[in-house]
């Protein structure tokens, strides 16, 4: 008689999931931390700006926390996420904010209800873009939708998660999601990957 160990696959399949989550994470920090500091430019000592792409991520505000009418206009970019990236997935561009107003798309189109006399704009630097939302009430925060590509020829992870910041396109592209606040008007000229904390700036999340 032979005895035979028979040890499980499920040690090995662990181990490589933990490593593909490390190794998801060490190159989406790289890449944001890397758009941060081009973003910031040089400083007086010409070295590049220390980035604040991670402590964007320890301030944000809860969703129960904004008022009603800010409530409305971060429900509406949080359901125009998929309809963005898919018009990306089938075109390869992402769609202008006037396209979105002549469909009437929310919270891009004229509305009625909300007095906060938003004006968007879609700013896209190579990897990053960004549609925001300035308003003409001073008591208003400014919106601020995000979307981080990888760069080119990054390969692609089948086996990444995807989470409320983290989303897959069709062909298994993965972008670097958030929505951010900041308060009173807030006129861009650039697109942001991570809006710096100093500068007001706070992701909106749906938990605690």
């Amino acid at each position: 008689m032979r005895i035979v160990r028979v040890a499980s696959p499920s040690a090995r399949g662990e181990t490589g999931a933990v490593f593909r989550a490390i190794v998801h994470i060490v190159v989406w920090s790289a890449l944001l931390i890397g758009v941060e500091r081009a973003a910031a430019g040089p400083d007086a000592s010409g070295r590049g700006a220390p980035a604040s792409s991670g402590a964007g991520y320890l301030v944000s505000t809860p969703f129960r926390e904004l008022s009603a009418p800010d409530q409305r206009i971060y429900r509406a970019l949080h359901a125009v996420e998929g309809d963005l990236e898919d018009v990306r997935s089938s075109t390869g561009q992402w769609p202008s904010v006037d396209a979105l107003a002549g469909r009437a798309v929310p919270p891009f189109a004229p509305d009625p209800i909300d007095t906060g006399g938003y004006q968007w704009s879609m700013l896209r630097d190579r990897t990053v873009v960004s549609y925001v939302g300035v308003p003409t009430d001073e008591a208003r925060p400014t919106f601020l939708l995000t979307f981080l590509e990888p760069e080119p020829r990054t390969p692609v992870d089948p086996t990444a998660p995807t989470d409320e910041v983290h989303h897959r396109l069709a062909d298994g592209t993965m972008l670097h999601v958030g929505i951010w606040v900041a308060s009173g008007p807030r006129a861009l000229t650039a697109p942001l990957a991570a809006p710096a904390v100093q500068d007001g700036w706070r992701r909106v999340t749906l938990g605690e």
